[in-house]
């Protein structure tokens, strides 16, 4: 269908054509200056899409493809209800990019604001907070920043016969965190007049400042200058001229008003909470858009609770062990010695006792059972136990002699202990032997070892044990770190 004469072809594809084989346009939804918005039909699925299109204009900006391509890229990782989901991105004829997305049925916030505000009642307010707040969890949670949070941004869905239901969109200048290293990279800068990244009336200071230097406390800021538009019928800082400049400068150096001036039913504590996440020092914040949530549960209502049951569960289900928040604390000489006990009497147990493996006849392995398996166990135990023993004792040794060390002795960083358990576990008790191999003939029987090794094995065995410290200290069995010469 051709143009009424005089009016520019629309550059956009029109209703009937079909994109890539699969997408048949139906019609326009909405255009604006950076491109505009139709519904389409999955042709297999015949399930309806959004199909969204760059304005022509905007091709020739620096990075704006790449900020368009930034949108799809960044709600692909976003696993939330609360974001609009992107299901593919194409190419025109023309080689423009567009996005095929979850088609939405509703209107945006400021278009709620519009038709029903400009003050909305407290529990809607913070019902449509508390799920911006759970999308952005989830967001934070993947490493992007939305950068670009305001009404117009917060899309209002009945779902599931449930209305007021949220849906985050536009996520095209968004943070996003890179695969190689993990660290949050920002989309290119558009550096035309009228493409600042975000909007000023929602804009942190630091991102007004430089929009590179933001993190997700950014996003938790314009969440609380939405907040305060619902509440009080106005953004927190307005413009008599008009002038871009005139917002910054009030950003950069005034408050606020007092959201109780304009509102004086609002609890003093929900106020707080407002005025909380619009401070200039980004420290002062909600240090997460869970903590901001959680603040808000007191002015929840039914519907909002059930929200907020889910956030919560989200929230535990991300605090892994791999988590920053949790710290290895070393464990101190009592209990390294009860692990070290622990782990003895583990290893000595029947329950885990390696089972003895004896040589047949035919020179094949079997399982020892019976009497001998029985036997063979025991002798492992005791075996196990007797180096534990020799363990400690000698280190009991090597720490006295590190108190008064007598002439001819010297103590450095070693591993002490090495010899003396050694010999102990290498020579089986004769009930073992008896079961590993046959008893040998009278005139084959072996002779007493005189080596120095088996006298300096039995030498520690033969004194008593020490008893604990005064302080109740079990004997110390981390013994690496000395050496006897």
């Amino acid at each position: 269908m051709q143009p009424p004469f005089g009016v520019a072809p629309s550059p956009y594809p029109q209703p009937g054509e079909v994109l890539d084989g699969k997408y048949r346009v139906e019609h326009l939804l909405g255009e604006g200056g950076m491109g505009a918005v139709a519904k389409a039909t999955h042709i297999l699925r015949r399930a309806p899409v959004a199909l969204k299109f760059m304005s022509p204009a905007v091709l020739s900006m620096q990075g704006a493809v790449e900020r368009f391509v930034n949108e799809g890229v960044a709600a692909s990782q976003i696993d939330s209800d609360h974001v609009v989901k992107v299901f593919d991105v194409g190419r025109l004829p023309s080689g423009s990019p567009y996005l095929v997305m979850e088609f939405l049925e509703g209107r945006d916030l400021s278009q709620v604001l519009e038709r029903e505000g400009p003050v909305l009642d407290m529990p809607r307010a913070v019902h449509f907070t508390v799920q911006a707040l759970r999308a952005l969890h989830t967001a934070h949670a993947a490493g992007i920043v939305h950068r670009d949070m305001k009404p117009s941004n917060c899309f209002v869905i009945n779902k599931d016969g449930e209305p007021d239901f949220v849906k985050l969109v536009d996520f095209g200048i968004s943070k996003v965190r890179t695969a190689d290293d993990g660290s949050a990279a920002p989309a290119p800068h558009l550096t035309k007049t009228n493409s600042a990244l975000g909007t000023p009336l929602y804009m942190s200071p630091e991102q007004a400042r430089s929009p590179r230097d933001v993190d997700h406390r950014s996003d938790l800021y314009s969440v609380g200058a939405i907040l305060y538009e619902m509440l009080a019928g106005r953004t927190p800082y307005t413009s008599d001229t008009g002038e871009f400049t005139e917002i910054l400068f009030k950003i950069f150096t005034t408050e606020p008003e007092p959201l109780r001036n304009l509102r004086p039913d609002i609890p003093e504590a929900l106020a707080a909470i407002v005025h909380r996440a619009l401070l200039r020092d980004r420290e002062g914040r909600f240090a997460s858009a869970a903590d901001m949530a959680e603040a808000l549960a007191p002015f929840t209502d039914e519907r909002s609770r059930e929200h907020l049951v889910r956030l919560r569960g989200t929230r535990r289900s991300s605090m892994t062990p791999m988590g920053p928040q949790l710290a290895v604390t070393p464990l101190d000489e009592n209990a390294r010695i009860a692990q070290s006990e622990a782990t003895a009497r583990t290893f000595a147990s029947d329950s885990i006792a390696p089972r003895p493996i004896v040589p047949t006849a035919g020179g094949v392995a079997r399982e020892a059972s019976g009497p001998a398996k029985r036997a063979s166990k025991m002798g492992l135990a005791i075996g196990a136990l007797a180096a534990v023993v020799a363990v400690a004792v000698g280190g009991v040794m090597a720490l006295r002699s590190r108190e008064a060390p007598s002439p001819g002795i010297v103590l450095e960083p070693a591993a002490a202990v090495h010899a003396a358990p050694a010999p102990v576990v290498a020579q089986p008790p004769p009930v073992e032997t008896a079961v590993l191999a046959p008893s040998p003939a009278p005139s084959e029987a072996p002779k007493p070892s005189a080596s120095p090794a088996a006298h300096a094995t039995a030498a520690p065995t033969a004194k008593p044990a020490p008893r604990p410290s005064a302080a109740g200290a079990a004997l110390p069995t981390q013994l690496g770190d000395l050496k006897l010469h």
